[in-house]
């Protein structure tokens, strides 16, 4: 095995590289940069560690089956797959399954999408801060965010949070 990530740099040997990669995926970060074009090796680095993708290819970045693998590893890594990936609905839903914060990464029109935000917000209700203006004053998501993190109030419409507020003020007056 390598120990020194700066070798890497100059490694040619496919099977020490591969096997650095098992324990390490980051250390994809110091793998010969034509190397980064490697499916195989970045495949190895991003089941490792999802969030290895940063630095792989910008070809690969945008292959939906090294996306997948990366997200199924962390959904965090949805961050730096390629803008037609974080565009695609199933890529999006494989995200949200690891953490509703992948919503940060969606695309714009995904954030605006009803079953994307309402996925995100039942795993985490502060992710409604990602949610399209117009999602975050529908009343369902909302409650959906609010059900799960009551402070994900904070980042409804301010339409929404005066109707809440409102509600409680004619609702328990002194209770």
């Amino acid at each position: 095995m390598i120990n020194n990530d700066r070798l890497l740099k100059y490694e040619s040997n496919r099977d020490k590289i591969l096997e650095a990669l098992r324990f390490d995926g980051m250390r994809l970060k110091f793998v010969f940069y034509k190397l980064r074009w490697d499916k195989e090796i970045v495949l190895r680095a991003v089941r490792q560690n999802g969030r290895a993708l940063q630095f792989a290819s910008e070809e690969l970045r945008g292959d939906k089956d090294v996306v997948l693998q990366a997200l199924k590893e962390t959904g965090f890594s949805l961050e730096y797959a390629s803008e037609e990936l974080r565009g695609d609905k199933d890529v999006v839903l494989q995200a949200l399954k690891q953490t509703g914060y992948s919503l940060e990464y969606a695309s714009e029109e995904l954030r605006g999408d009803r079953e994307i935000v309402s996925q995100a917000v039942s795993k985490n209700g502060f992710s409604l801060e990602y949610a399209s203006e117009e999602l975050r004053g529908d009343r369902e998501i909302v409650m959906l965010a609010v059900k799960h993190t009551a402070s994900a109030l904070s980042f409804a419409s301010k339409q929404i949070r005066s109707e809440v507020v409102k509600f409680l003020a004619d609702n328990y007056r002194g209770e």
